[in-house]
Formats: C-alpha cells, sequence, structure tokens
C-alpha cells in the first residue's frame, strides 16, 4: 500500500489511463501530479471549515486535454473559481452545442476536436439505468469506464463529432434516454445492483429500439454522403467479474466531514470500493473492517489534514435482502 504523508493535500480529480484510475493531487501551492489511485491510503481529517481550492480546469488544444493548475480561490459554494468555470462553461457550451452553431461561432481547437471520428454509445449503470453518450474513437474505452459504466454497447460510428452529437440528440428526443445519469444512481447500482442477465436484457432491449431510430438516418442517406454506421459492439467494464465488487456496503458517512483512515482497493469512474483501516497510519491489511462503496469526488478541492488521526465510528446497517 502506497499513503498519502505530510501535512496537507488536495485531491483535484481523477483521470484513467492504460495504467487505470490516477488521482490528481498536490500540496498547497505546489503543481499537481497524478497517484495510481488503487492501492492508496488516506488518514485525514476534513470539515465544513477546511480551506477549499480551485480545481483548475482541462482544455481541448491539440487534442491533449491539458490540464490546467490553479492558485486562485473558489467561488462560494462552487468548486472553481470565475475564470476557470467560464473556461469549462464554455469549452462544455462549444461541444455540446457545436452542430446546433456555425463553424465561426466555434473555436478553431474545437472544430479541430471534433473533426475525429466519433461513436455513439449506450451506457448501462448497475441500477438499471442508461444513458447515452459520444466519444472519439480513440477514447471510447477510456470514456466507458471514467463514466462508472457497467455494461455499454457502441451502436453506431460516425465521421465526426458534429454528426454524431445530431444523433445523440434524435435518440434522447425519440426515445426519452438521457445523456447522463447522477453519481447517486451510480452508488446505489454499486450496492444495490440488478442482476448482469436483466441489465444486459435491457440494453439489448434498448440497442434495438435506438438502431430503429436511426435507421431512418442512414436510408435516408445516399451512399457517397453516409456519415453514420450501425454497429453493436458490446463493452463490460474490465473488473465486472472481480469478487471485489460483490456484497457491497454504501459508505455510512461522508468524506468531507470527520476523521477517516481508508485504503482505495478498485475504481470504477469516480465510484471507489475502499477498505476502512482501524487505528494508526501503519495499519495492517489484518486489522481492517469491511469494504464499502463512495463517491471519490467528495473529496475533490478540499484541503485535507493529514496525519495520524483515529477514524470516526461508524454506523453501519447490513442490507436485510
Amino acid at each position: 500500500m502506497d499513503e498519502i504523508t505530510g501535512d496537507n493535500i488536495i485531491v483535484l480529480g481523477s483521470t484513467w489511463t492504460d495504467d487505470g484510475c490516477l488521482l490528481r493531487c498536490r500540496a498547497p501551492g505546489q503543481t499537481s501530479h497524478l497517484v495510481p489511485a488503487v492501492g492508496l491510503t488516506f488518514n485525514f481529517r476534513a470539515s465544513v471549515d477546511s480551506p477549499r481550492h480551485c480545481l483548475g480546469h482541462h482544455s481541448v488544444a491539440k487534442r491533449s486535454g491539458r490540464y490546467q493548475d490553479c492558485d486562485r480561490p473558489p467561488q462560494a459554494g462552487e468548486r472553481s473559481c470565475v475564470a476557470c468555470a467560464v473556461a469549462d462553461a464554455e469549452l462544455a457550451g462549444d461541444l455540446h452545442h457545436a452542430h446546433r452553431r456555425s463553424r465561426d461561432q466555434i473555436d478553431e481547437t474545437v472544430i479541430d476536436h471534433l473533426s475525429q471520428a466519433n461513436v455513439l454509445y449506450l451506457a448501462a449503470f448497475r441500477d438499471g439505468s442508461m444513458k447515452v453518450g459520444t466519444s472519439t474513437e480513440p477514447r471510447q474505452t477510456k470514456r466507458l469506464i471514467e463514466q462508472g459504466a457497467w455494461l455499454a454497447s457502441v451502436v453506431a460510428t460516425t465521421s465526426d463529432g458534429f454528426t454524431v452529437r445530431r444523433i445523440e440528440d434524435l435518440v434522447t428526443a425519440k426515445l426519452d434516454v438521457p445523456q447522463s445519469v447522477s453519481i447517486k444512481r451510480k452508488l446505489r447500482g454499486m450496492a444495490n445492483p440488478l442482476g448482469n442477465d436483466r441489465l444486459a436484457t435491457r440494453l439489448d432491449n434498448l440497442v434495438a429500439q435506438v438502431h430503429e431510430v436511426l435507421r431512418d438516418v442512414v436510408n435516408d442517406s445516399t451512399p457517397n454522403e453516409r456519415t453514420v454506421t450501425l454497429q453493436n459492439d458490446r463493452w463490460s467494464f474490465p473488473g465486472s467479474d472481480d469478487p471485489i465488487w460483490a456484497k457491497l456496503l454504501a459508505y455510512p458517512a461522508r468524506l468531507d466531514r470527520g476523521n477517516h483512515h481508508i485504503e482505495l482497493v478498485e475504481m470504477c469512474g469516480r465510484v471507489a470500493v475502499i477498505r476502512r483501516l482501524n487505528g494508526s497510519r501503519s495499519a495492517t491489511p489484518g486489522s481492517v473492517s469491511d469494504q464499502f462503496v463512495v463517491d471519490i469526488g467528495q473529496l475533490f478541492g478540499i484541503e485535507l489534514d493529514i496525519g495520524p488521526h483515529t477514524p470516526d465510528e461508524l454506523a453501519i446497517q447490513r442490507s436485510l435482502f
């Protein structure tokens, strides 16, 4: 186990690479760096009075998704400063509404990003929720893992990001399929999952409905101008067969309040399987209690007081079924 040590640390976010989930962390006033999430241990204290820090922002310059650190304080009640919030809002607007705007209204770096081949996918989460989403072809696997999907199907490929967003909106309008699922639903599904077979059946049924909607788009185009190709490529979360994801309890406390000593065991999107460590920072695997699921995003932007804190007592209610 790797342990975060020092006096204070800020967790700014998470990202996924071929090596798994990484947390972006930094000490106050320092440059952020990425550390592997799995196996990391924290012994920390947090409270409503803990200092808050801006989460920074990402850009799509040269398709790099480059992260920008920020030392400005966040807006009251928010996680970002005004400048980073504006940058994120402008980027989100350009990306998600590009198909409704003329090219001269969109930044050239965004146009470059949207010129790549894209996929349309349906993602299924363990509580039974479904969403429709888009991704560039090279990032589709990471995109699904980032979002905490359990099962998914790539239902179409498109020539560019403008086209894929048009058909995404069409699926939402015709079939009332949302384009986002809340972290609360994702957590609920991890603690009380729908069976994999039932979830797969729901996904298959929705794939058939989406293909019926999109078939008209394909048929109305000539072969020379056709930019949408129907597919049905099934995907499942790489750790879905790992028993670590079975019989999990929801962590009965918020990470942004009180004293905690935890180990990150596995990750799926922002959902973490954590093991609660008892006693000192040198606690061994033999001195652990049950494993839980929790939204690691509760920590983002909070200055954590790292030290030999005695973990708070937890009131654990086990499921009766």
